[in-house]
């Protein structure tokens, strides 16, 4: 079931609302906890019975491991590791079992038959993987969240309560299925506060205008800019298309692509935040103007944010802080000791992203791109060189510059990325660069201007609804909105009629139900 499903619009969103908030007050909040537990399992039911077993059997394990570690005194460490190394062991090994078996049903489907199933990867297990591994983490540093949200582990019904709320923290609709990745610090404190389960008009109207403008992005905006991209890039991957696809077209086949997975990826996130607010849960900010952004630093505090803070808490930090070591150890001078503590912590970093996505070259080609792009910025920005620039130029100039060098190799990494192979890439690079200057379809050209000047001259969601704290503040971005169009979302009569009139454009679209790009991650 999709968040654009008419299915969870109309029926099983408003009905978990009015249970929830008509139980949780009268029978206390385990209750309206248990009751959107049930919600949330029939929810990723719906992908099929299978893929509900291994959420279960996932959850089940962990808040196993859990236990141990939270149960145990901090003497006996040998046993706190022990169930902290097998829980991670699980976690991962799954995780990469399921998103990579699938190149051993390609290397081996010659051999006997397959059926589609055998290469298909559990819907959302990335994400709650992340969620679980992080728990653990935290649980093994018994931090003041997890032993408050777990509570007393000592007695039978202790240990009953836990695994229910621990089941609720990882399978809750909202973010089962493409994240964002909550930590349990930002979660606990609204669950165990004094108006969880209580009605609240502002959560309802914030809640609703969220998923308005999710769909508005996803249905109305995004998947009109597939069919463009789509185009160009099945053009381009062909053999001979140097010669077929003009260098006006192929720019604009990649722009689309940038913007359809802007507008898809903050849709679902708009959605996911809005669905979570309508049960009076915030979730942290996932999604941030990225294409605002004024290099490759700023982008990925404004691109998936939630991932990205927990693939650095697991990849970088460890390996930062170990290469840190080592050179103060062998007291290396200025330059290696920045390599092996700085630079190949963000190459191997950015490599594990790449590989988050799936195990395809051109996936590794995007990492080590990014990877390289991000060292380069951070050691520029750290040198005396640019620092004696910055005292000879304003912040507006070097803004301008950063965002101009940014918008003109971004895309380039964006067409690597959907690329299917590399020698696809390629065919597309020379058509972007060749000679062959035919005039894209006007419709075309004004669908993705208009949709780039959307992105780079509205504020976004969060900035929309910045009265109301729509999300989690987890990075502190600049607002590069330009200050004739900062408005803000009221829940008065003028922005009443603008949401039910993109509502309705959206109710047009509904039967078209074209999967979130980020499913297949």
């Amino acid at each position: 079931m999709l968040f654009t499903d008419p299915v969870f619009l109309f029926l099983l969103l408003p009905v978990a609302c009015v249970l929830f908030y008509g139980v949780t007050p009268r029978l206390g909040p385990t209750v309206g906890l248990a009751l959107l537990l049930v919600v949330s399992l029939l929810f990723y039911w719906t992908w099929g019975t299978y893929y509900l077993v291994l959420l279960v059997l996932s959850f089940t394990v962990n808040f196993g491991a859990a236990c141990i570690i939270l149960v145990t005194p901090d003497k006996q460490a040998t046993l706190r590791r022990a169930a902290l190394y097998l829980g991670q062991l699980y976690n991962f090994g799954t995780l990469v079992w399921f998103k990579y078996h699938p190149l051993l049903f390609l290397l081996r489907a010659a051999q006997r038959d397959f059926s589609l199933i055998d290469a298909a990867i559990p819907i959302g297990i990335s994400f709650y993987t992340f969620q679980q591994a992080m728990f653990l983490v935290d649980a093994y540093h018994r931090e003041t969240s997890v032993v408050l949200y777990i509570g007393n582990l000592r007695t039978i019904g202790g240990k009953l309560r836990g695994y229910l709320r621990h089941a609720f923290f990882v399978s809750f609709f909202p973010h089962l299925v493409i994240g964002p990745i909550v930590y349990l610090r930002e979660f606990q404190p609204q669950v165990d506060g004094g108006s969880f389960g209580r009605l609240r008009r502002v959560n309802l109207e914030v809640g609703a205008a969220l998923i308005i403008l999710g769909l508005f992005k996803k249905m109305v905006i995004a998947d009109h800019l597939a069919p463009i991209a789509n185009d160009v890039f099945a053009a381009a991957g062909s053999m001979g298309a140097e010669g077929q696809v003009a260098a006006p077209v192929a720019w604009l086949g990649v722009l689309a692509y940038c913007a359809q997975l802007y507008f898809d990826f903050s849709g679902y996130s708009d959605l996911a935040l809005g669905s979570a607010r309508m049960l009076g849960i915030r979730f942290p900010m996932n999604f941030y103007s990225p294409l605002k952004a004024v290099g490759i630093v700023d982008f990925y505090r404004r691109w998936h944010i939630t991932l990205t803070r927990v693939i650095g808490r697991f990849v970088y930090t460890p390996l930062s802080l170990q290469g840190t070591r080592v050179a103060v150890r062998s007291r290396w001078p200025k330059l290696p000791a920045s390599v092996v503590s700085l630079w190949l912590p963000l190459l191997v970093n950015f490599e594990m992203i790449a590989l988050w996505h799936g195990a395809r070259l051109n996936f590794v080609v995007f990492g080590a791109a990014h990877g390289v792009w991000y060292v380069a910025e951070t050691a520029i920005r750290a040198g005396g060189t640019f620092k004696a620039w910055c005292k000879r130029t304003s912040a507006s100039t070097r803004s301008v510059l950063g965002r101009a060098l940014f918008l003109m190799l971004m895309p380039l990494t964006f067409a690597l990325f959907r690329s299917a192979t590399i020698p696809d890439f390629w065919r597309l690079l020379k058509c972007m660069f060749s000679s062959n200057i035919a005039l894209p379809h006007f419709k075309d050209a004004a669908e993705v201007l208009g949709a780039l000047a959307v992105i780079w001259l509205l504020p976004n969601s969060m900035q929309l609804l910045a009265r109301h704290r729509a999300a989690i503040s987890t990075y502190v971005n600049k607002d590069y909105t330009p200050r004739a169009l900062r408005f803000r979302w009221r829940p008065d009569w003028y922005w009443t009629a603008l949401m039910t009139a993109m509502l309705t454009i959206c109710l047009y679209y509904i039967a078209r139900q074209p999967p979130f790009l980020y499913l297949a991650f």
